[in-house]
């Protein structure tokens, strides 16, 4: 179970990384047409198909400075860049919502459902066709491992 854990968690701080950057774009008043562009790089790259075929290897965790790293990484992948300060804040902010939505789940079904509505969150920010396959890609891909462990 625990080599499947690292698409879960990617999906899950990257759904909240998005809305997070989503929401500070509206809030600085950003032209809509450069946010679009910056939330499309980001997810266009968040989403390659090899990089989520390798995340959907079975392998170990990333450790805690490796995940962050990731994340550093994907959200300088647009025309926006952050200073280390609000990176800090950035990371700190997806694992703390994240948390909370594991800790206040009931069920472990509704942390498949947490998943799933980040990608549909996701999917509905962005505004290009070919990320939109990314995206079906991805949540199929998901929902397969998620079969595969009830089955086993």
């Amino acid at each position: 179970m625990t080599h499947y854990t690292l698409p879960f968690l990617f999906i899950n701080l990257g759904g909240e990384m998005v809305y997070i950057l989503d929401q500070r774009l509206r809030a600085q008043n950003i032209a809509i047409e450069k946010a679009r562009k910056v939330l499309d790089d980001i997810i266009r790259i968040m989403f390659n198909p090899k990089f989520v075929e390798e995340l959907f290897k079975p392998q170990e965790i990333y450790n805690k400075s490796a995940l962050k790293a990731l994340f550093h990484d994907l959200a300088h992948a647009s025309i926006m860049r952050l200073n280390e300060t609000s990176m800090n804040k950035l990371y700190d902010l997806m694992t703390m919502v994240f948390k909370w939505q594991v800790f206040s789940a009931s069920h472990p079904r509704e942390l498949v459902l947490i998943t799933l509505n980040h990608l549909d969150a996701i999917r509905m920010l962005v505004t290009c066709p070919a990320i939109h396959k990314q995206l079906d890609t991805t949540y199929f891909m998901f929902i397969k491992v998620k079969q595969y462990q009830e089955v086993n």
